[in-house]
């Protein structure tokens, strides 16, 4: 399936943007000493880069076998701090308060597992005549229709609970780590046990790239269903 040349330039320009404000944060959280996810922001300029090159295929100047390497390392990860959370509080033990903290991770998972499905079907073609505009590497074809529209379903969810996340840091400005925290992984008895009272970098900014990278994620995975 095509998809208009400008769509995939206005795609690929918010996310050098998400990359570039990740990078930034990066570079600006321990200065200031605030708080901030560093996994989640290196994450998101990765994939951020990534899908740059998914969109506008010229701008790719890395291989997509290093690609899939480091997505694949990815999923290990989060899932790694998945598995290691729930053994440290059990099944029984991941209650309300902890539902955001165990679902940062997850969709973390889903996120790296998305490119990694991405780059083995192969990005769809623009409008654009020419191979500059097709992704590089042999397409695998649609997929499968159920998986992807499964791994669309999650993306729009979890940019709509940001949403609501977002709301809640605008329910209570200047709070360094509120009831919306979980949503963004950290640990929701992290501030009130005083192991790190630091106001946050941005949340808000921080919550916007997610839902951007997510709106992003599931567009591509349109143009396979």
């Amino acid at each position: 399936m095509a998809h208009p040349t400008w769509l995939a330039y206005g795609f690929a320009a918010v996310m050098a943007w998400v990359s570039g404000f990740c990078v930034v944060r990066l570079a600006l959280a321990k200065r200031l000493s605030r708080q901030t996810h560093y996994d989640v922001n290196l994450s998101h300029v990765l994939m951020g880069v990534a899908m740059i090159g998914m969109l506008v295929p010229r701008w790719n100047a890395i291989p997509n076998g290093i690609w899939e390497i480091v997505f694949a390392v990815g999923t290990l990860y989060f899932l790694a701090l998945s598995i290691r959370f729930v053994a440290i509080h059990g099944i029984r033990g991941i209650d309300d308060d902890h539902v955001h903290h165990i679902s940062h991770y997850l969709i973390h998972v889903v996120l790296a597992c998305a490119m990694l499905y991405m780059y083995w079907l192969g990005m769809p073609s623009t409008r654009m005549s020419g191979t500059d505009m097709s992704m590089s590497g042999t397409p695998h074809g649609a997929g499968d229709p159920g998986l992807t529209l499964l791994l669309m379903g999650i993306l729009v969810a979890s940019a709509v609970w940001q949403l609501e996340t977002i709301g809640e840091f605008a329910r209570q400005p200047g709070v360094a780590v509120g009831a919306a925290i979980g949503a963004l992984g950290g640990d929701p008895g992290e501030a009130t046990e005083g192991r790190d009272d630091r106001l946050w970098l941005a949340p808000r900014l921080e919550i916007g790239d997610h839902i951007a990278m997510c709106i992003t994620m599931a567009y591509v995975l349109v143009l396979m269903v």
